[in-house]
């Protein structure tokens, strides 16, 4: 199977879980189709500058601009593609200028449901299918392959499902068809490929998102399994290696002029066998990815020292895509064929911050907030786990945990639940999953005031749809979950795992957002309302509203435009309430009793990610306790010197000295990966050294039980700790 069946397609999508590296490796593709001759155009559609941090290039922002690899990038954002669209079809851009500066068209579009996505979409439509077709676009530049780097897999599949649910809703009109023909566009010239990692949670979602696009009738291309370990043990070794002791080793590495004490010995011994039984639960991962259709198999990328940045990690995927045939596995067992890395520094800095306990301060409430992919539901678990087994009163919310872990733990698996774990001696955690759509209701049978207020708020079409859909809904329904139960004083202690969001730090705007959309200028500019035949119209009563009429019932839709206009008219009356309540849930989070938890893993981009959730927290007047770098890699195996040498000598022997060189190889691969983290946790300090850093170790396998919670909890808080006083209320 070749990589080039990936670019086949004009427009080629990819997506991955948080942490996969989706998007280094939609720059590799870029670059790769970019050598093979192709005009490419590299293109995000979250806006979240995460091309330009790629490949160290600036933001292009909504304007396609020339890298110096030779393609071209452009960073799509729904309200530049609303601009873009009224310029081109209304010729309205005074009045498209003027909602934006009023924040009304980021309300429309964070209202309908999907619009954000069709607008996206839409500018991938103009790009292959209007500037080749119409005669006003002629001199804009063209494309051979269009690479997107799309939503992750937990959103492609409504990413991807927009347009043909947009032709849907709307019965008549130019949107009507230009949304049928975007979604006829993506199921003929585009084409997925979707990014894991060799481990469970990656690898059950993206599973999880082949069925969603499926339905969709656009092609999945193939799965790339990314970063990869190469094997531990070189072939005909296997056997060799189970037989040896430590003397053994001690003795061969003697004989290659290097000298190891018994003890050195029985810990590489140890370490081999976790990394080889690590591995074979990669490769059971790669064959159920291979099971569910094409698969590419990448193994992780070992850089020198101080070659470990983006760009450096575009280039040699690049390289390795680029390959007709596989090249050679570089950590195989031939140690002759590896790097001879500097041997490991034992005084290299920890990243260990004391106890989580010394930094939260006897917080009731505790925050677990972080981009997606670092382990954050984990964390939430182990904190809540720790917690409740020392006898504190303890409730975990949490919002989509992993399956192995939600069995383990018998947490939910549906919205609103709740259930209980019991630990012995009366001691017990009570774990409940988010529902967004309950939450919301409650709250509309708070304010309503009436009864059939509340009925006609709860029946509306628009209302039913807008829980899943209206941009900060669910993360401000998490925020009004956790003031309820703040509010119960059932509990000492409350650990919420925050929503995965396009924007991790976007529910310290979500109060604030929603309020905007219930009270704002979207209600008067829209609605100067009068009843008809039991249902709202819209009359103008000025200028302005009736140019934003004419433009968003030509978007959207005149039915949904009327589905919005009756819910704000019924919610009429109820803004106060909900604004009241949405500045306790604010003074609650800024309260002594909250305290938030960053967690990151120790590589730059994600370090960049926490360094600026940190710098949100203080500027929303918010705590932040710890920083928490999960899966912090152990630093390797002190050797002397002489270890890539004598390694390379024991390579070329028998199959017991082939074993004992895979050994050594090993500990000189961990090198400068520690070296990469340690440096970037460095880097870090430097920047932020009021800012407790709590290290958290990669454990083997996948953490799906209590026993792997309380290692981490170990880590979080120490190992003994005396009996814990209930936490203030």
């Amino acid at each position: 199977m070749s990589w080039e069946r990936l670019f086949t397609r004009p427009i080629l999508v990819v997506s991955g879980k948080g942490g996969t590296g989706k998007s280094t490796m939609a720059a590799a593709l870029a670059t790769a189709a970019t050598r093979s001759g192709r005009r490419v155009l590299l293109a995000e559609v979250e806006g979240r500058g995460q091309v330009a941090a790629t490949l160290g290039v600036p933001d292009p922002g909504f304007k396609e601009e020339q890298t110096p690899d030779g393609f071209a990038v452009l960073s799509i954002t729904p309200q530049a593609a609303a601009a873009e669209y009224l310029h081109l079809y209304f010729g309205m851009d005074r009045v498209a200028r003027a909602l934006i500066r009023a924040g009304v068209l980021d309300q429309l579009i964070g209202t309908v449901p999907g619009f954000r996505d069709l607008l996206a979409c839409g500018k991938l439509y103009e790009i292959t299918h209007v500037r080749r077709t119409s005669s006003r676009d002629r001199g804009r530049p063209g494309y051979d392959l269009l690479v997107v780097d799309g939503p992750p897999t937990g959103q492609i599949g409504s990413f991807l499902a927009a347009p043909a649910a947009f032709a849907d809703l709307i019965r008549v009109g130019r949107m009507k068809r230009q949304a049928a023909n975007i979604h006829r566009m993506l199921r003929e010239q585009a084409q997925v490929v979707l990014v894991s990692l060799p481990d469970e949670m990656s690898v059950a979602e993206t599973l999880e998102a082949l069925p969603a696009i499926a339905e969709t009738r656009i092609r999945i291309a193939s799965v790339v399994a990314n970063r990869v370990l190469p094997p531990v043990l070189p072939r005909g070794t296997r056997a060799a290696f189970q037989r040896l002791g430590p003397s053994d080793v001690v003795k061969l590495c003697g004989d290659a002029e290097l000298s190891i004490s018994a003890e050195t010995a029985t810990r590489l011994l140890e370490q081999t066998t976790e990394a080889n039984r690590h591995r074979a639960d990669q490769a059971s991962f790669v064959q159920q990815l291979d099971r569910a259709g094409p698969t590419f198999v990448l193994p992780e990328v070992e850089l020198e020292p101080g070659r470990a940045a983006p760009p450096a990690l575009v280039e040699a995927l690049a390289g390795r895509i680029g390959q007709t045939e596989p090249g050679p596995d570089p950590a195989g067992g031939n140690a002759s064929d590896r790097h001879p890395w500097p041997t490991p520094d034992s005084t290299e800095p920890d990243a260990r911050g004391g106890s989580l306990d010394e930094h939260l301060g006897g917080a009731r409430i505790v925050v677990v907030c972080g981009s997606g992919g670092v382990g954050k539901t984990t964390i939430s678990a182990a904190v809540a786990t720790r917690l409740a087994e020392r006898g504190t009163r303890t409730v975990l919310l949490t919002v989509d945990p992993a399956k192995r872990l939600a069995t383990a733990l018998r947490l939910p698996f549906a919205p609103g639940e709740r259930t209980v774990l019991r630990f012995g001696g009366g001691r017990k955690l009570e774990a409940m999953q988010l529902d967004t759509q309950r939450t919301f209701d409650r709250l509309i049978e708070r304010h309503a005031g009436t009864p059939a207020r509340a009925e006609r708020i709860l029946t509306n079409a628009f209302y039913r749809r807008m829980a899943d859909t209206l941009a900060g809904t669910w993360e401000y329904m998490a925020m009004e979950q956790l003031y309820e139960l703040a509010v119960e004083e059932a509990h000492d202690a409350i650990v919420i795992d925050t929503p995965p969001t396009r924007s991790a730090l976007s529910f310290l705007d979500a109060p604030n957002r929603l309020t905007d959309f219930l009270g704002g200028r979207l209600l008067r500019w829209m609605l100067w309302p009068s009843a008809r035949a039991g249902r709202l119209t819209m009359g103008v009563a000025r200028r302005s509203a009736g140019a934003f009429a004419r433009i968003a019932g030509g978007m959207v839709g005149a039915e949904v435009l009327g589905d919005i206009a009756d819910f704000l008219a019924a919610f009429e009356g109820m803004y106060g309430g909900f604004k009241e309540r949405a500045g306790r849930v604010l003074e609650l989070l800024r309260s002594p009793e909250c305290s938030f938890v960053v967690v990151t893993t120790p590589a730059t981009p994600s370090l960049d990610e926490a360094a600026f959730f940190v710098q949100r927290l203080a500027e929303s007047r918010m705590h932040a306790a710890a920083v928490v770098a999960n899966r912090w890699h152990v630093a390797p195996t002190v050797l002397e010197p002489g270890a890539p040498e004598a390694a390379m000598r024991l390579a070329r022997g028998t199959a017991a000295q082939r074993a004992v060189a895979a050994v050594l190889t090993e500990q000189l691969r961990l090198g400068p990966r520690r070296h990469a983290e340690t440096s970037a946790m460095a880097a870090f300090g430097e920047r932020h050294p009021g800012v407790p850093v709590i290290g958290v170790p990669e454990l083997p396998g996948d953490v799906h039980d209590v026993p792997g919670l309380r290692r981490i909890g170990d880590a979080l808080f120490g190992v003994d700790q005396p009996e814990r006083r209930p936490l203030s209320r």
